[in-house]
């Protein structure tokens, strides 16, 4: 009989402190100060879209790392690769936008009362934020998980030569 622990590593429940403190120190770096940032983090209107960006990310990281890497990357479809990794990333920022519609609505205020944006448009929005943050948290994780299996930058040419990767 398997220890009751295991679930936690079958399952990669681990990853969720992991996004949580990665997610909270951008909110400490933005914020200025640990306190402020965890008291944004734990009131309204900002709790929800923490939780919309921690989520949504890691799923988002989870599905590149878990699918798209071992399903295209490693098999040497780098240009496919690519292409579904931004796919993703676009859809994720996306998705994360509405989390700041929603914790504003439900505080009864505008996105502009709520966060400071003086443009409420959607995508203006989306490229301010939850772009550039998913871009950031998809490198980390790929470079995470690259470097984790061995590719490391002065590996030089082996390294792609070993992983069967051609470069486009």
């Amino acid at each position: 009989m398997k220890a009751s622990g295991n679930w936690l590593i079958r399952y990669k429940l681990y990853h969720i402190p992991f996004w949580f403190l990665y997610n909270y120190t951008w909110w400490v770096i933005a914020w200025g100060h640990p306190y402020e940032a965890a008291k944004a983090i734990f009131t309204t209107p900002f709790a929800l879209k923490f939780l919309f960006y921690m989520v949504l990310q890691g799923l988002a990281a989870s599905f590149n790392l878990y699918y798209l890497i071992p399903r295209f990357l490693e098999k040497g479809k780098i240009t496919l690769y690519f292409t579904l990794l931004a796919i993703t990333i676009a859809i994720t920022a996306l998705c994360i936008t509405p989390g700041y519609y929603l914790s504003a609505y439900l505080n009864g205020q505008t996105i502009a009362d709520a966060y400071g944006k003086e443009n409420e448009n959607f995508l203006h929005l989306v490229s301010g934020g939850p772009l550039s943050s998913t871009i950031a948290i998809m490198t980390l994780a790929m470079s995470i998980k690259l470097g984790k299996n061995g590719c490391k930058p002065n590996a030089g040419n082996s390294c792609w030569k070993r992983k069967n990767w051609k470069r486009n």
